[in-house]
């Protein structure tokens, strides 16, 4: 008692204040608090004057023992959910409500037993908001299209803290249907969650690590543009995605297996089927909890996401191409777009769309073209040199309208030339070099040598400048021993 009387001391006579009696006494401020109250609440004119004992039955009073009251478990085990709760938090409330209540680690304690018991409860506590775990269900699904039967995949996402799922079947396990799959999810919950926690499958990860996964490009595009991070689980570690796994058996025994026997006409209506059957599972009450998947989403979960951009992700594909020396980088065998001709010959990044390609040189973009369908080759003028621009506008109808004004064989034999190869633009050199020549000599002769060469079917730049060299056009060689042009285009010599 003697720290209680020194306390009354320096606040009674001394007139120090609360905080500077805990100083010179060492005690807490609580401490000092609390004598100074129940000293005051007992209504003692003079404490110092006080016995020891007198003083301790006031400052400490015996306290009949009473039942505890329990805590809420279930409503704890709800509330650790949420962003900043805490054990202690919800300890602090529990002991207003309940003065004469379990201490702190008695109540942790009885927490943790009562967890045990309840095999509902998982060891881990997943908070509301932060994660997806995602992956595809190890069971298949059928259905029917064009009278063949066809396989579908399904796709698998789960919130934990709540448990609420999204379910979709997909005609492929392709990069294109994992994304779709997300976006589909996000919008299904109405929001996004902090992290993404995909197992180590090939359209999520390039190379797994159990430390540090190397991202496929388009899944860390998609993530962010929806402002979340993609988290992996580690190669052979199922405890990383518990609640995926139990995700995955709901769909594999509620679902695929409930609509095993029934047959569906198409990807749409098994994905309706599907959908129906997860509306009934998120909606299903729990067992061994109140409430059902749906309503602890909407109670504690669906506000903690993040919001959902104003745009859709784009679809996007990536490629690693060495552009051309004549600077047009390969989408496929089919298309070519150009970059600045600086980049000939470097490695460059090609994304596409649905409908832009767009270039990427060291992170960079250096190139951006609209798709082309029907075009095999798209250029850019800014992107050649400047002796190539010249050429740049080189078209077939250039080419007749150039020829058109020596004369009208001239003209008839540029046309036929233009349709000797696959593909106009691999005569444009050969039409340019004739007409060049051709300028230098007067339009009779030209015509004269176009005539001759279109009869004799040359198309040869080479052999059209030693025409107009001769004064006069030179007759064919006509000899017995001599193998026609049918003989070199497949036709028999006798």
């Amino acid at each position: 008692m003697e720290t209680a009387k020194e306390i009354l001391r320096l606040s009674l006579t001394k007139g120090l204040s609360r905080r500077d009696v805990a100083s010179a006494t060492g005690c807490s401020l609580g401490m000092v608090s609390t004598v100074l109250s129940r000293v005051k609440d007992a209504g003692v004119s003079d404490p110092l004057s006080l016995e020891a004992k007198e003083l301790g039955s006031i400052i400490y009073p015996s306290v009949k023992e009473k039942a505890k009251a329990e805590p809420d478990y279930a409503y704890i085990d709800r509330e650790l959910k949420k962003k900043g709760v805490t054990l202690t938090v919800l300890w602090e409330e529990y002991k207003i409500q309940n003065p004469g209540g379990y201490m702190y680690s008695l109540f942790c304690d009885k927490y943790r037993e009562y967890r045990k018991k309840n095999s509902v409860y998982i060891r881990k506590t997943y908070k509301a908001g932060e994660r997806m775990i995602i992956d595809w269900a190890g069971v298949t699904m059928k259905y029917w299209e064009d009278g063949k039967e066809k396989t579908a995949y399904v796709f698998v996402a789960v919130l934990p803290a709540s448990s609420y799922l999204y379910v979709q079947p997909f005609a492929d396990m392709k990069m294109a249907s994992w994304i779709e799959g997300h976006v589909n999810a996000f919008e299904y919950f109405g929001g996004v969650p902090c992290l993404l926690i995909p197992d180590n499958a090939k359209t999520a990860v390039q190379k797994a690590s159990r430390y540090e996964a190397e991202l496929n490009k388009t899944y860390h595009e998609m993530a962010r543009h929806y402002g979340t991070a993609v988290i992996p689980t580690r190669p052979y570690s199922p405890t990383d995605k518990a609640p995926g796994e139990t995700a995955v058996q709901i769909a594999e025994r509620r679902i695929i297996a409930q609509l095993r026997h029934t047959r569906f006409l198409s990807l749409e209506e098994l994905t309706e089927a599907v959908s129906e059957c997860v509306e009934i599972i998120n909606g299903r009450p729990f067992q061994k909890l109140e409430g059902s998947r749906r309503s602890v989403f909407l109670e504690t979960e669906q506000h903690e996401l993040l919001e959902l951009p104003p745009t859709r992700y784009e679809y996007a594909q990536f490629k690693q191409v060495k552009a051309g020396f004549d600077y047009h980088a390969a989408l496929d065998k089919y298309h070519y777009y150009s970059v600045p001709y600086q980049y000939a010959g470097k490695i460059v990044q090609i994304r596409s769309t649905s409908r832009v390609i767009e270039v990427f040189f060291e992170g960079e973009r250096i190139a951006c073209h609209m798709r082309s369908i029907n075009k095999r080759y798209t250029t850019e003028p800014s992107h050649m040199p400047e002796k190539h621009r010249a050429v740049a506008d080189w078209s077939p109808e250039r080419f007749a309208s150039w020829a058109e004004k020596i004369g009208i064989k001239t003209k008839a034999y540029i046309v036929w030339l233009l349709g000797q190869k696959d593909h106009p633009e691999q005569s444009y050199r050969t039409c340019a070099g004739i007409l060049r020549i051709g300028s230098t000599v007067p339009p009779p002769r030209m015509e004269e040598a176009c005539t001759y060469a279109l009869t004799h079917n040359i198309y040869s730049y080479a052999y059209f400048s030693k025409l107009l060299e001769t004064k006069k056009t030179p007759e064919p060689i006509i000899h017995e021993n001599l193998r026609g042009k049918d003989y070199y285009q497949g036709g028999s010599y006798v």
